[in-house]
Formats: structure tokens, sequence, C-alpha cells
């Protein structure tokens, strides 16, 4: 298949899938409803996925790379002022809470009741695995302290984002000390500063 027509039939089967995301329960989601829905034949949905649980893992992976901004804010904050970085940390968190983009559309549905937890942590593994490829990172290459830290911001993270509900129960005062205790924590323990790909986290290799 020429890989103008591979992008476009896959693209075609992660939108059928969050649109059926948003209607019902995963597990009531059948692969019949859902060629329907994305205009795609039984044949080229089974040349790229084994079965219902592979499409939807591939497209929660997918979806999770749109939320790299969030990590980018956690490493590249403003260093020299911590009362500023709770200031950004806190508009971000609020954009958050208001915004009703197609990713947050998205998200709502995942951590619904349609949802389930193994379509929740296959959203964490793909967060973590995109910022990695994305910022060009060799954990393998990392100390333990590194190591600890790097699965602290990727924790901070994603806890955030599945736990949206819970944010925007949150009035001004509660995101702002909220993003404060961020602030505060990131601080002391991770030592912001601009790092370079191989040095994440301000601190050098060992």
């Amino acid at each position: 298949m020429p890989k103008r027509m591979w992008e476009g039939c896959v693209q075609r089967l992660y939108d059928a899938f969050w649109s059926l995301l948003e209607e019902k329960p995963y597990a009531r989601i059948s692969v019949s409803e859902l060629l329907e829905r994305a205009g795609v034949s039984r044949g080229d949905f089974y040349y790229h996925y084994k079965n219902l649980l592979d499409l939807a893992k591939c497209a929660v992976e997918d979806e999770a790379k749109n939320w790299d901004d969030l990590t980018a804010l956690f490493l590249n904050f403003d260093e020299s002022d911590i009362e500023v970085a709770t200031d950004q940390i806190c508009y971000y968190l609020s954009s958050i809470c208001r915004q009703n983009s197609l990713k947050a559309r998205r998200l709502s549905a995942l951590i619904s009741p349609h949802g389930s937890m193994y379509l929740v942590e296959a959203f964490r593994e793909g967060f973590k695995n995109y910022t990695v490829r994305y910022r060009n990172l060799n954990l393998e290459e990392f100390n333990n302290l590194q190591k600890i830290l790097f699965e602290g911001v990727m924790g901070f993270s994603t806890s955030l984002l599945v736990h949206l509900d819970l944010l925007k129960s949150l009035d001004r005062a509660e995101l702002h000390a909220l993003s404060g205790h961020l602030a505060s924590m990131i601080y002391a323990s991770i030592k912001i500063r601009r790092p370079g790909p191989q040095e994440i986290l301000g601190f050098e290799k060992s």
C-alpha cells in the first residue's frame, strides 16, 4: 500500500475510534462499526492491526504526543524566579481546564467511564516514549538519579492529565497552591535549568 494511502487509512481509523469512544464505552465498540465510521475495508484494517485492542492502543499512544507541551513546561519554565514559575504553571493548568480542543475532548473521553485502565496506561506509556524520542534522550546513559527524576516529571505530567476531572474541580486559589507546590518541588529536587538532550534535568552524566 502506498505510504500516503497507508497514512490516510490509519488516521481515519484513529479518528473513528475517538469518535466512537466519545459516544459509548470502549467495551461496546465493535470492529464492524469502527470500519463503517472510518470508511475502511476489513482487509485494510487487518493489514495494519491484529484486532480492536491493537488499534485502540496505537490510537491512544499516538494521541499522547499532542500533550508534549506539558513536559516542556516542566523542563523549561522560568528558573530565576519561583513566583514567575508558579504563575506559568498555574496559567497552563488553567488553560487545560478551559479548553475544548480536539485533544482535550479525546482526553476527556479516555478518562471517562467510556475508557479503560488499560488505555489510560497506554496513554501514560505513549506520553513517556514520545517525550524520549522527541527530545532525543538516551535513558540507558542516565544515572540512577536522572532516571528517578525523569520518571517523576513523567508522573507529574500524566497524573495531571488523567485526573483532569479533579483538576477542573479546584478553585483559583487551590490551583495556584498546587502550582506553587509543583514549582517548589521541581526547584528543590530537579534544580531546573535548560538541559541539553543528554543532560536532562540539570544533572551531568556519571
